[in-house]
C-alpha cells in the first residue's frame, strides 16, 4: 500500500514538471512572437518617419539646390525625425509591455 502511494506521488510530481515545462515553452513562444511583432512595428515607424524626411530633403535639394538653407532645413528635418522616431518607438514599446501583462 505504501509503495502505491509513493508511486502516485512520483507520478503527480512528474506531471507537475511536465505542466511547468509546457508552460515555459508556451511563454517562450509568446516572447518570440512579441519580438517579431515589435521588430515589425519599429521597422514600420522607421520607414514612415525617415522615408518622409528623405523625400522632403530631396525635394528641398531639387528646389533650392545645394545651399546652406537647404542643408540647414534638411538637418533640422532629420533631427526632428530622429526625435519623433525615438519618442514613438519608446511609446510603442511601453504600450506593448504595459498592456499585454
Amino acid at each position: 500500500m505504501n509503495g502505491n502511494k509513493d508511486n502516485h506521488k512520483y507520478l503527480n510530481e512528474v506531471w507537475n514538471r511536465v505542466r511547468i515545462l509546457e508552460y515555459d515553452k508556451s511563454q517562450l513562444e509568446k516572447i518570440r512572437e512579441n519580438k517579431r511583432v515589435l521588430r515589425k512595428i519599429q521597422l514600420r515607424w522607421f520607414l514612415l518617419i525617415f522615408g518622409v524626411s528623405t523625400v522632403l530633403a530631396l525635394t528641398l535639394y531639387f528646389k533650392l539646390g545645394l545651399e546652406i538653407v537647404s542643408l540647414t532645413i534638411s538637418t533640422f528635418v532629420f533631427l526632428s525625425a530622429s526625435q519623433l522616431y525615438e519618442y514613438f518607438s519608446f511609446r510603442e514599446i511601453r504600450r506593448k509591455i504595459y498592456y499585454e501583462h
